[in-house]
């Protein structure tokens, strides 16, 4: 029959020792691992983040792992184990292996010992359970574990724990940053000897305009020497890359700043700073695009005096824009802004002979957006009156604090009301005229807005007389005073007398209202001189007669054109060519002297000296024989010389050259002579001229007789009466 139980309760009872004492062992083996490992973690952690001071992510990461470790650790080393069932037939073979004592007397008391064995010989149960019983008096349940082992491990497992304890305690504020950093996650430093900080990144970062060159600046402190290098690491698509930064100025209490300029900036960029034992890390540049002016729209309200209307001009960078318009700007920014202003510079004043007084001179605000107001796209500026020109430049500043490099600049060019274009000639006057004169002023007055009224100015010596020309109405922009119908002047209400010295003058202005005034413009002045109706005569005279000597020059020049002409029969094509050139100077020179003597038939009309028969010979017996000589023969000449007349003359028979060289040799004779008839008719009308001057001698002699004798006698006559 198997033993009772109550046989192996010794046993029993050495059992549960061990089993007891197994399990507080395995807690004790894990929480002393567990605190070698959390030490070593910890210590590992600090040094790592110490050393890299890695970004937020990464310090979680790691914490994390750590905390996986440890769990992974507690479960394997502790649940685990304590989860495992310690059998009593486990136990015992454990102590049979550890006692040479024992055999197999446990392992088998329990078999025999268990009611569902197999029946066994009384006897030998009996006595196998009674040994085990024996034993398990003799036998302790530490001979199951290594003590030193264990004890080695508590050691060690307290010495980690009090080596972070002691940090908690001696150094609270390093363990409060290693709570921060690696728990919290937060950004906080490590107390470092050298200390940077970047100037200008708020939160790590800078917001930059695309395009600008960036000062990267850091401001380092060190509690003992300033290290020699600080080096930028920047992230860039190859890579990292690390470039030396340089020192701005001096050292000033143990703080030096240090910089490196990145140029023309054109993508975010990442980096980071070192300097001695301080790493700055997650600095970064974003590039957004610099604020600018998307559109612009000017509209100007022209002064009253030009009609007051409202104008839309065209946007560019030099605006035209008439002179005392008021101008309104209306500027739409590409993106939101958080600070802008438009300022205007004056020029001096382009308009003539304005007051210095009415020139606003420097820098005037007209128009700002100030930082914390809502953000703005659209800037308003009015130029009440612009009267000279004016530099608009605009700055602006959008919501992330990024100024244009540029300012948007325009100029508003103030375009003068020009002075009026007096385009007035005399007609039939030169510089001399009788007391009898009348002026005739032909030709064109003109103003770009509108003329206002137009006088003739007659000077001699103090005195003045204005004469308006009643022919201009207001706001008319253009007035012709064609020759067929002058503008007459007469200078009876002057009363000049022979020897007077005569000047006339034009005066057109305008309707400007502005502080400048009217603009005036003038003509050239005239200088005339009074003479009496004979010197005149005398004067025209000799000048027709310096006419009839151009003319006969004009005769000779052609009459040896045409006698090379028969004289050069080896190259008559050129010869023809230069009769051509010498008949077209001929027609010149006789066009031009004929409209001489109208000119002198004018200048007569204009000193009321004209009479039937000088307007019979200087225009009918001159100037229109002139005129048709000009027009006709010599004119047939020159198209008869042309190389191109060939053409009509190839079917006549003979040689093409000589029937040309035949047709402009008759051509010649014709012109030569009408022009010889009209020197003709001239010379006999100055002999005619020379006889009459004569008989005028002849009459101003009897004349001033006559005078003499009047004088005499009157002076007998007072000398009787005395």
């Amino acid at each position: 029959m198997p033993a009772a139980t109550e046989s192996i309760a010794p046993l029993l009872r050495l059992l549960g020792r061990a089993r007891r004492e197994a399990r507080w062992w395995i807690v004790a083996e894990a929480i002393a691992e567990l605190a070698v490992v959390a030490a070593a973690v910890f210590w590992g952690l600090l040094a790592l983040d110490w050393l890299i001071e890695p970004p937020p992510w990464a310090r979680g990461v790691a914490t994390a792992g750590a905390a996986v470790a440890l769990g992974w650790l507690l479960a394997t080393r502790l649940v685990v184990r304590l989860a495992v069932p310690l059998s009593d037939r486990g136990l015992a073979l454990a102590l049979e292996r550890r006692d040479p004592r024992c055999g197999d007397t446990l392992s088998t008391a329990l078999t025999l010992a268990d009611e569902t064995g197999e029946p066994v010989n009384a006897a030998l149960a009996t006595r196998t359970v009674s040994a085990a019983a024996d034993l398990a008096g003799e036998i302790r349940p530490g001979v199951l574990f290594r003590r030193r082992r264990l004890v080695g491990l508590l050691m060690t497992g307290l010495l980690a724990a009090g080596s972070v304890g002691w940090l908690a305690a001696a150094r609270p504020a390093i363990a409060e940053i290693w709570m921060r950093r690696l728990v919290l996650l937060e950004e906080v430093s490590w107390p470092r000897r050298v200390q940077l900080e970047a100037i200008g990144f708020p939160g790590g970062v800078r917001k930059v305009a695309r395009g600008d060159d960036v000062d990267v600046l850091v401001a380092v402190t060190a509690a003992g020497a300033m290290p020699d290098l600080v080096e930028l690491r920047r992230h860039t698509g190859a890579g990292w890359e690390t470039v030396r930064m340089g020192s701005r100025g001096g050292s000033d209490g143990g703080r030096q700043t240090f910089g490196h300029l990145l140029e023309a900036v054109g993508e975010d960029l990442k980096f980071e700073v070192r300097g001695g034992d301080a790493r700055l890390r997650g600095l970064r540049l974003e590039v957004v695009e610099p604020p600018s002016i998307a559109a612009v729209a000017i509209q100007y309200t022209e002064p009253d005096y030009l009609g007051g209307g409202r104008r839309e001009a065209v946007a560019s960078r030099v605006v035209p824009v008439p002179a005392g318009s008021r101008v309104d700007l209306d500027l739409e920014a590409g993106k939101p802004l958080a600070a802008a202003e438009v300022r205007v510079r004056f020029a001096s004043s382009t308009v003539a002979d304005s007051s210095p007084a009415d020139q606003p001179k420097g820098d005037i605000l007209l128009t700002a957006v100030k930082a914390g107001d809502s953000p703005a796209t659209r800037l308003k500026a009015t130029i009440e009156s612009l009267t000279a020109d004016a530099a608009v430049t605009v700055t602006l500043q959008d919501t992330d604090g990024i100024t244009a490099r540029d300012p948007f600049t325009l100029l508003l060019a103030a375009v003068p009301d020009e002075p009026p274009r007096v385009a007035l000639d005399l007609a039939g006057v030169s510089t001399a005229v009788t007391t009898r004169a009348r002026l005739p002023f032909v030709g064109i007055l003109s103003d770009d807005h509108g003329l206002a009224a137009a006088d003739v100015s007659l000077t001699r010596g103090d005195d003045q007389l204005l004469v308006p020309i009643k022919r201009v109405r207001p706001g008319e922009t253009r007035l012709e005073l064609p020759a067929g119908t002058p503008e007459v002047v007469s200078l009876a209400d002057l009363a000049p007398s022979v020897g007077d010295q005569i000047t006339a003058v034009v005066t057109a202005r305008d309707a400007c209202t502005l502080a400048t005034g009217p603009n005036l413009g003038r003509s050239e002045t005239w200088t005339l001189e009074v003479v009496t109706p004979d010197a005149l005569q005398a004067m025209l005279e000799a000048r027709e007669v310096l006419l009839r000597r151009r003319f006969e020059t004009a005769i000779e020049d052609l009459a040896q054109a045409r006698s090379r002409l028969e004289s050069n029969d080896r190259n008559l094509e050129a010869t023809i060519e230069q009769l051509g050139s010498a008949a077209a100077r001929s027609r010149g020179e006789t066009v031009e002297i004929a409209a001489a003597f109208r000119g002198i038939r004018a200048e007569f009309a204009t000193n009321d000296l004209v009479t039937p028969e000088l307007e019979a010979r200087l225009v009918t017996e001159i100037a229109v024989p002139l005129a048709a000589v000009a027009a006709g023969p010599l004119t047939a000449l020159a198209e008869a010389c042309r190389p191109d007349a060939a053409d009509g003359l190839a079917a006549e028979g003979g040689p093409v050259i000589a029937n040309r060289a035949a047709e402009a040799s008759s051509r010649a004779d014709s012109a030569l002579a009408a022009m010889r008839a009209v020197l003709a008719r001239m010379l006999e009308l100055e002999s005619f001229n020379e006889v009459v001057e004569k008989l005028r001698g002849i009459v101003e002699t009897q004349e001033a007789i006559r005078r003499d004798t009047l004088k005499r006698q009157r002076q007998r006559a007072r000398e009787l009466l005395e």
